[in-house]
């Protein structure tokens, strides 16, 4: 999802039960979560950090520290007691409006909506502590990449910036990894199938509409692209008149969980966005190497889905508002990472396993100073 879905989604969350969005532990799902435990948790996890960080004699400095998704303050406020300052931000400003609320430290701790893939509210060399855990899982590596060099960036030499991201999926992996690069004309070849023969929405809603996806071409399709995010495979859509003329070229992409090999087959789902005026549409699924070709174009069958919409009853911006939310999980490759922060000026002091994102994914946690 993009940023302002992104942000709708995590604003519905801070609504509804922010908390559990925050810790999803089952059993406090529906507003169950203590908030003195909630809290305390977070004190118990900054107070391990800071002994963790001790072996590396950083930050040099303990004046200001920055809590990234920082969703309702739960680290921000417990960073109050190594800093002088402590910021949090977010994306959400249902999440902001309650960590304001549940602030205990006055003027020492700040919060501040950033709605931007940058980091631009905050000049150069601010922090002496940049902090993230379990938020860059849930956006797309185009979004969380970005805030890694900006983590740097907001970074003071001498500072230290320690965060958590998956690296990949735990399932199978193909032996190998496909080649970054663009795909020969075999390559193009995909199988659509597992999809509803017709859909019935209103316009402008979200529609989830499964897939099931089958790689019958010569090669191995890239889940993961170089720096720039070119050359991996995505599943994509269009949207089409009756008559197969264009209405919406480019609504949404679904990234693969991992290189899928040649006659291999996954499951998924496409999120889609329904268009606003009423009638009768074609929704064209597709795949696309991203800076190379929509598999169409080098004749590969798409799959199409009879759709009728409806007008929406109430503007849509809010039955956006009350869509039920959901939680996306995206990883990054360690090698990218790392690549990521040498390239923005910092030095890798330490990678540790890190099982936040799940038992289905091999994740880390990186620290790293600026040099």
């Amino acid at each position: 999802m993009d940023l302002k879905e992104l942000q709708n989604n995590w604003d519905e969350f801070g609504k509804t039960d922010p908390l559990w969005a925050i810790l999803t532990d089952p059993n406090r799902k529906g507003g169950k979560w203590d908030p003195e435990e909630f809290f305390a948790l977070g004190r118990r996890e900054i107070a391990g950090l800071m002994r963790t960080v001790q072996a590396f004699g950083l930050p040099a400095r303990r004046e200001a520290a920055l809590d990234f998704g920082c969703g309702v303050g739960r680290l921000t406020q417990a960073l109050c007691a190594w800093f002088d300052r402590s910021c949090g931000v977010d994306i959400a400003p249902s999440m902001i409006e309650l960590a304001r609320q549940y602030n205990a430290h006055g003027g020492k701790c700040e919060y501040f909506l950033n709605a931007h893939s940058d980091l631009q509210i905050f000049p150069d060399d601010s922090f002496d502590l940049v902090y993230s855990k379990i938020v860059l899982q849930h956006m797309e590596p185009q979004y969380s990449t970005s805030y890694i060099k900006e983590f740097v960036r907001v970074l003071r030499p001498g500072g230290l910036v320690v965060f958590q991201i998956p690296d990949r999926p735990r399932a199978a992996q193909p032996p190998g990894q496909a080649a970054c690069g663009p795909m020969p004309d075999g390559g193009f070849r995909a199988k659509l199938t597992g999809h509803p023969a017709s859909i019935h929405a209103i316009g402008g809603s979200r529609i989830s509409v499964p897939v099931t996806i089958q790689n019958v071409s010569e090669c191995t399709w890239p889940s993961r692209g170089d720096r720039d995010l070119r050359f991996l495979v995505h599943l994509g859509n269009h949207w089409l008149t009756p008559q197969g003329e264009t209405v919406v070229w480019d609504d949404r992409r679904q990234p693969l969980p991992y290189d899928l090999p040649p006659n291999a087959s996954i499951q998924t789902d496409i999120s889609v966005t329904a268009p606003l005026a009423a009638g009768k549409y074609i929704l064209e699924l597709d795949m696309v190497q991203e800076a190379v070709a929509w598999f169409k174009h080098k004749s590969s069958p798409t799959a199409w889905v009879q759709a009728e919409i409806d007008s929406a009853p109430i503007p849509v911006a809010v039955a956006a508002a009350g869509a039920q939310p959901r939680m996306e999980a995206h990883g990054v490759e360690k090698d990218q990472v790392i690549d990521i922060l040498t390239a923005a000026g910092a030095k890798v002091l330490d990678i540790v396993p890190d099982s936040s994102a799940g038992p289905e994914w091999i994740g880390f946690q990186y620290f790293a100073t600026k040099l």
